[in-house]
């Protein structure tokens, strides 16, 4: 997660957070919600702000759970940030008491610990807990937002799964789901840069047929629209002190151009520029541009985008002669494919093309591929079917990385 900007400092997302609040306001059962989007694209500023400026009627508690590994931390984690809540008025201090006395948690420093041992175990605590905040507020509605829940996940799973404690993960799923339909004023926001859509695919493969977010519609976090982003570029070349040898227009509508609309880099750019000793010109936004995706020492982690494929697409596949190929090794070809192809591609497009680097038989497989490097963000299809990478300058640091430029 990138650096948060002051709340009332972002530019472009208050229509969208006005339909988010929308949403969330709906009966319960399907009023929680799941938010995509890609790394820098946005969505944890849009939960920041939705958390610093909450609806009316709302209690937001905003929880960023990547680096979580288990369920007792993670409801340690709940426990605490709900603590400060519960300190205005003697009924809702004495209910938090209780539950701390009935879990044998202990508090130092206001810092409120599980034992090694529990007396109910992280599943009924974390029900218990949540229960109790919403009970102390019959009058309200409660949102918990989880911020990259399936890394947390991911971790959960393998953590539980070396500690001879299978589907700890899913079991956490579940059990969010059955308190959302138990407690009409509680609301969930899970968000993921990618990843829900494999764990939930490796639980199937285990045999476990659980749908527990299939009430939880989903949200694309987007780029800022053209006129949004045209306003923030403008600011930022303004706030920087950037001097210009030509319009700022000008050089806030290359600035956009180069970074897909995308605020985080918009902003990293405008931050390089400003440290010229010259006027800039257009040509110097795209040198700058080009500077960081070409540069080994990765100043924007975009090294991300190769590095997650070994984990999400980990599965051996056997060709037609009974060679093993990894799912990853399919996954990087097509994404070099549409890096240096500029017309959108059809299925059968990419099908023959892989064809002709691996010995496969399965359409099917090239398919679903497919589907799952659009729901990572790597790819997205219009209305033939015909896909192409999402995000241009994603593309053009592949094409670098790759070394597929020519």
């Amino acid at each position: 997660m990138g650096t948060q900007k002051d709340p009332k400092n972002v530019v472009g997302r208050d229509g969208l957070i006005g339909q988010i609040w929308a949403c969330l306001k709906m009966p319960s059962e399907k009023g929680s919600l799941r938010f995509t989007a890609e790394r820098r694209v946005g969505k944890t500023t849009v939960m920041t702000k939705m958390a610093a400026e909450p609806a009316d009627g709302f209690d937001v508690l905003f929880l960023e759970v990547e680096g979580i590994d288990s369920c007792d931390h993670l409801t340690e984690l709940l426990l605490n940030r709900m603590r400060p809540l519960e300190k205005t008025g003697e009924k809702a201090k004495g209910w938090f008491d209780t539950l701390r006395e009935a879990i044998g948690g202990v508090e130092i420093a206001g810092v409120i610990k599980l034992p090694e041992t529990s007396k109910l175990g992280w599943q009924k605590t974390l029900e218990k807990a949540i229960e109790g905040f919403c009970q102390n507020r019959a009058d309200r509605t409660v949102l918990l937002m989880f911020d990259e829940l399936p890394y947390m996940l991911q971790k959960i799973d393998l953590v539980s799964s070396k500690a001879g404690k299978a589907h700890e993960a899913l079991t956490l799923l579940d059990t969010f789901r059955a308190l959302r339909q138990r407690h009409a004023n509680l609301r969930m926001i899970f968000a993921g840069s990618v990843g829900l859509h494999h764990v939930l695919r490796d639980l199937k493969q285990a045999g476990l047929a659980a749908e527990p977010v299939n009430n939880m519609p989903r949200i694309e976090i987007h780029p800022l629209d053209e006129t949004d982003a045209l306003k923030l570029a403008i600011q930022l070349l303004e706030s920087e002190q950037v001097p210009c040898a030509e319009d700022v227009k000008s050089i806030a509508q290359r600035l956009i151009e180069q970074t897909s609309n995308v605020p985080f880099y918009m902003e990293r750019i405008a931050g390089q520029l400003a440290m010229h000793e010259r006027a800039v010109t257009v040509e110097d936004v795209d040198t700058t541009v080009r500077e960081h995706l070409a540069s080994d020492q990765d100043p924007w982690e975009m090294e991300h985008f190769r590095g997650r494929l070994e984990t999400y697409y980990r599965r051996t596949l056997n060709d037609a002669n009974g060679k093993p190929i990894l799912e990853e090794a399919i996954a990087r070809s097509i994404l070099d494919h549409f890096a240096v192809t500029e017309e959108p591609q059809s299925i059968d497009q990419v099908w023959s093309m892989i064809r002709g680097q691996f010995a496969l038989t399965d359409r099917q497989l090239v398919v679903q591929l497919l589907k799952s490097l659009g729901q990572d963000h790597y790819l997205i299809c219009d209305v033939a079917k015909r896909y192409t990478f999402r995000y241009p300058l994603i593309k053009r640091w592949w094409r670098i990385a790759q070394g597929l430029e020519s």
